[in-house]
């Protein structure tokens, strides 16, 4: 198998101003309603991706939601830790759009299972510090 001669650099850096701007959308879950066609979209937006107004406004979106759809990661990735297998879903949110989001404390996935957000380690920076943000668990 073939292996690296030295280690390979990490290409990503934390960056402060960064993790500024996507504080509410990483921690909080909030997205963005367009004033005009009053569509939701998360990631928050300042252009409305389906009638192109800029009149759009912060909107907390639901910490709960439903699976839509689920799968398995099986390659891991450096710097996410050491797990063999990440689950991964598409959950339809109690109040808004869908979202893409790993999975934690799960046995089985199955569609239509409710999960809730909760915040969680992401990856370590190259920096050395962890960043942070949404998962998902299944409700009790």
């Amino acid at each position: 198998m073939w292996a690296p001669s030295e280690p390979i650099p990490r290409i990503n850096t934390a960056s402060g101003a960064r993790g500024w701007r996507n504080r509410h959308g990483r921690y909080r879950l909030v997205g963005t309603v367009c004033g005009a066609c009053e569509a939701v979209h998360f990631p928050a937006r300042r252009i409305c991706p389906s009638c192109r107004s800029a009149d759009l406004a912060e909107k907390p979106l639901s910490r709960t939601g439903k699976v839509v759809c689920a799968a398995e990661d099986h390659s891991p990735l450096v710097g996410h830790g050491g797990r063999p297998v990440r689950p991964f879903a598409i959950i339809e949110l109690d109040n808004g759009p869908s979202v893409l989001a790993e999975l934690v404390d799960v046995r089985t996935v199955t569609p239509g299972q409710r999960v809730e957000l909760v915040i969680r380690k992401w990856r370590r920076e190259s920096n050395g510090l962890y960043e942070y943000g949404y998962k998902f668990r299944e409700l009790p």
